[in-house]
Order: C-alpha cells, then sequence, then structure tokens
C-alpha cells in the first residue's frame, strides 16, 4: 500500500515537473530560421559599338568586370555609339532642342533588352553622349548626378582621345579605359542597392528633368 503510495506520488511529480518543462518551452520565443539570401547575378554589359570608338580587347575587359560584378538581380548597361545622326534629320543648334534631339532618340533606341537599366547612347558626329536609367534603377539610388558622373567619364575621355590625332592607338587606349571607367561606376553605385519589386522598369521611363547630355566630344 505504502509503496503503491510512493509510486503513485512520484509518477505525479514527474508529471508535473514535465507539465512545467513544456511549459516553459512555450513562453520561449520560437527562434526563426536564418533567411536564405537569394543568388546573387554577375552584371551584363552590351556594347553596340557603330561609331567605333572600341577596340574589342577593351569591350571584352569591361564587359568581364561587369560580369564578375555580383547583384541582387539583372543589372544592365548599354551603351551604343553611333558615327553620326541618322541622315534624315538635323540637329537643332538651339542647347534646350539639342538636348531634347539627342535624348528623344535615345528613347527611340532604348528598346525592348536596351531599356533595362542603364541606356547609353554616344554619337562621334557631332559629339554627344546622353545617359537614360529606368525606374527601377532610380529607385536604386542611382541619381541624376550619378547620370552627369558616367555621362562625363566617358565624354571628358573622348575629348581627350580627340587631342591625340596622330596617334590613332593613344586614342583608342583613352576610349577603351573610359569604358572600364564607366563599368566601375556603374558597380559602385548598384552593387550593394536594394532592387525594388515593383514599378515599370523601362528606361524611357526616366526623369524627364534630369540635366542634359554632355557634348562637345
Amino acid at each position: 500500500m505504502l509503496r503503491s503510495l510512493a509510486l503513485g506520488s512520484g509518477l505525479a511529480a514527474l508529471a508535473a515537473l514535465l507539465l512545467a518543462v513544456q511549459a516553459a518551452d512555450a513562453a520561449q520565443p520560437k527562434k526563426e530560421p536564418p533567411k536564405k539570401e537569394p543568388p546573387r547575378k554577375p552584371g551584363a554589359l552590351h556594347v553596340y559599338d557603330g561609331g567605333s570608338l572600341f577596340t574589342e580587347k577593351g569591350i571584352d575587359k569591361a564587359k568581364a568586370a561587369m560580369g564578375k560584378a555580383l547583384f541582387e538581380r539583372e543589372t544592365g548597361l548599354t551603351v551604343e555609339t553611333h558615327a553620326g545622326v541618322p541622315k534624315d534629320r538635323t540637329v537643332p543648334e538651339a542647347r534646350g532642342e539639342r538636348e531634347k534631339f539627342f535624348r528623344d532618340w535615345a528613347r527611340e533606341l532604348a528598346q525592348g533588352d536596351k531599356a533595362k537599366g542603364i541606356f547609353v547612347l554616344v554619337c562621334r558626329s557631332p559629339g554627344y553622349v546622353e545617359v537614360l536609367a529606368d525606374k527601377t534603377t532610380r529607385e536604386r539610388g542611382f541619381t541624376n548626378e550619378d547620370e552627369q558622373k558616367l555621362r562625363d567619364t566617358l565624354l571628358n575621355a573622348f575629348r581627350d582621345a580627340a587631342k591625340e590625332k596622330d596617334n590613332e592607338k593613344k586614342q583608342f587606349e583613352i576610349r577603351d579605359k573610359s569604358l572600364s571607367d564607366a563599368v566601375d561606376l556603374v558597380i559602385r553605385d548598384l552593387k550593394d542597392s536594394t532592387y525594388p519589386t515593383t514599378g515599370n522598369t523601362s528606361a524611357n521611363s526616366t526623369n524627364n528633368a534630369k540635366k542634359g547630355g554632355g557634348s562637345a566630344m
């Protein structure tokens, strides 16, 4: 009889202890499993060099640098060069109209995949550089000032290259370096930026109030 009572008391105590442990565990905040970072993606540089401003080696080097940089999601930079404006068009002389001319032309060219990310139009004669950043890129922090820096990086190099009239090799070296510098600038500005999940991503949606493109290459 006494043994039965002792055994019953022991079991009751053990049950009470188990209930206390369970209650303590329930009171503890549950730890959520660590969130897995999504795999980062390499950047992409696309160059359409109709103006023959860069060497193949220079383009390949810039593409390799952009491809080694990893971003939260797709990040593209497109550079399209032309020897001149279309034959059926005339560049206005007034500064405001001139800026609008090249901005509109760049928007016409920035279609499809070219509209994703940053699009750069380079006209060799008359010399002009226009930069368009799509809405998504702007939301990632690529500002008007960043557009201007990218524009100046290329434009200043093209001006320096033009001074080397008797040294074609040097001209290409300067312009090739400017392409790599442009890639480095984009990487610095966007590598650690947050990628928005909504919004129009067309380069044609860039802010109309931005400062006009550079000229006089």
